[in-house]
């Protein structure tokens, strides 16, 4: 059992998306792009319901942004809502054809089909024989083998059919060649002809391909009452896909909508090899950027829907939302790596499996961080100097904003304790200065140190300061997490986000007493860069 009571791990294992996977969609820049899509389907739809489909039914759209945004896996969620949407879909992937040549991509457009969308076009054409041969059309009985024989054998026309349907006949070749060029143009019936024999013959040149693209759109719509939409990723500026995608652009296919997925760089090269070709996809009829849905709060929605999708016994409940998605929030701005849906659905892929194999609840910052040792080793926290382990590091910042002052100073105070029992610094009594530390350097200047927070009322910033125009001390080190005027003879140290994290962790490791040589080292450093020693 997963995490959360799943019963299967949520998250694809593939690099890559697979049309299982993308059957589940998160995401509010994802759901919009979805809604423009299905909009455009649904338009095209009932502009061509009930009558012929011309040249004025045919729409571009364009999906750009950059790698790991989540185009691919949206494209593929497209294609499994087809039978919802009354279309007919193929996928092509131009990254995976080489060379970019006319026949090579459009075997892709062929492969990019499901298997049922032939068989039902096979059926819908044979139909269409056995309707012409009922008839009497002399030339459909021959294209089926329908013979004298097959009638005084009390063989009906519709059982020959079935039989070839069937796989147990076959049609006659060449008169169904000879039946189709009077009925059909001559790339319909080619591709008629292909599909009832279950033999594609490869085209040559782009003239073709058009030809049979077309035939391919404008026949399922006449007998499958659909359009047909051609989803084209990976699409940049090399010449082979930019020929193509042309030609279908001019060609303005019948009951059809083109689909274009690129990145940035990509449509660019497109703008610097083909001015003309650019100028047409910046008239698309739906341009849909995916901007912002790498954006952490995207990314913790799109984690958590694949949860909620298979959440079937409803364990996952709005505590756990929330947490998991302050892990993945936690990741986002700490980790440039995970900034695309590609590494974040990675990880939380790999830590769903550490849950499984310790039989957890939900996953927490312990799997999280052996998910990311195991497939990103050696990955440091951004600005960290202690080298905090990610759980730790996720724990802390988690409950960074309610961090108390009091835990600043005591980590402060530590730092410079452990200072002095490495021999660095020589701490000495404050003598009811209004300061936090005074210790002696090296060199035996006298230095004082004042922590300054949010909570220190003015008069205590006035005190500080008047010491550092006296002689009490010969240096005088402010650490502040606030903005604050620059006193005379003083250093003043901003402690941030990370610096505060890192004393956090350092100072439950020394109260702890489990500083180890290499945390001594590490804590050298960090006291450096606070002006402690």
């Amino acid at each position: 059992m997963y995490a959360y009571g799943l019963e299967d791990n949520p998250y694809p294992s593939s690099p890559t998306p697979t049309e299982k996977d993308a059957r589940i969609l998160g995401g509010k820049r994802h759901k919009e792009a979805k809604s423009a899509i299905v909009e455009c389907m649904k338009e095209l739809n009932a502009k061509v319901h009930g009558r012929d489909s011309s040249d004025n039914d045919f729409r571009v759209i364009t999906v750009i942004q950059d790698v790991g945004s989540g185009k691919t896996h949206l494209a593929l969620h497209i294609k499994n809502l087809k039978g919802r949407h009354n279309t007919e879909c193929s996928f092509v992937d131009l990254s995976t054809i080489s060379p970019k040549t006319m026949p090579s991509i459009y075997n892709a457009i062929i492969k990019g089909f499901d298997n049922e969308f032939f068989v039902q076009l096979r059926t819908k054409f044979l139909a269409y024989l056995k309707e012409r041969a009922e008839q009497g059309d002399n030339s459909a009985k021959k294209a089926i083998n329908y013979t004298m024989m097959n009638r005084l054998m009390g063989l009906t026309i519709k059982e020959k059919v079935d039989d070839i349907i069937s796989g147990k006949e076959s049609v006659s070749v060449e008169n169904l060649r000879q039946f189709l060029v009077q009925r059909f143009n001559y790339h319909e019936s080619v591709l008629i002809r292909n599909i009832i024999t279950n033999s594609f013959e490869s085209i040559q040149n782009l003239e073709e391909m058009i030809g049979m693209i077309s035939a391919i759109s404008k026949l399922t719509h006449r007998f499958l009452g659909k359009i047909t939409l051609f989803e084209v990723d990976e699409f940049d500026g090399n010449e082979g896909s930019i020929e193509f995608v042309k030609g279908i652009i001019n060609s303005h296919l019948p009951a059809c909508v083109l689909l274009l997925i690129s990145t940035p760089s990509g449509y660019a090269e497109v703008q610097g090899v083909n001015s003309s070709v650019f100028d047409r996809l910046e008239k698309a009829n739906y341009k849909i950027d995916l901007a912002g849905s790498n954006s952490k709060d995207e990314l913790a929605e799109i984690a958590v829907e694949y949860i909620k999708h298979n959440d079937k016994h409803g364990k996952l409940g709005s505590k756990s939302e929330e947490e998991l998605t302050d892990k993945i929030q936690v990741l986002y701005e700490e980790f440039p790596e995970f900034r695309s849906v590609r590494s974040v659905i990675n990880i939380l892929y790999h830590a769903m499996e550490k849950s499984e194999q310790l039989t957890l609840d939900k996953i927490d910052e312990n799997v999280i961080d052996d998910a990311i040792k195991q497939t990103y080793p050696g990955l440091k926290v951004r600005g960290s100097i202690m080298d905090i382990p990610i759980s730790d590091f996720i724990a802390i910042r988690k409950n960074y904003e309610s961090s108390s002052e009091k835990d600043l100073r005591e980590a402060v105070h530590n730092l410079t304790n452990l200072a002095h029992e490495m021999g660095s610094i020589c701490k000495l009594e404050k003598q009811n200065l209004p300061l936090d530390i005074v210790y002696q350097d090296p060199f035996g200047a006298k230095i004082g140190v004042a922590i300054v927070t949010n909570s220190n009322n003015e008069e205590n910033l006035d005190q500080i300061s008047n010491i550092s125009k006296s002689a009490v001390v010969d240096k005088l080190i402010i650490l502040t997490n606030r903005k604050i005027p620059n006193p005379y003879n003083s250093t003043v140290i901003n402690v941030d986000k990370s610096k505060t994290i890192d004393l956090i962790y350092f100072n439950n490791k020394y109260n702890g007493k489990k500083i180890t040589e290499s945390d001594n080292e590490r804590a050298e450093m960090l006291a450096k860069t606070l002006c402690i020693i």
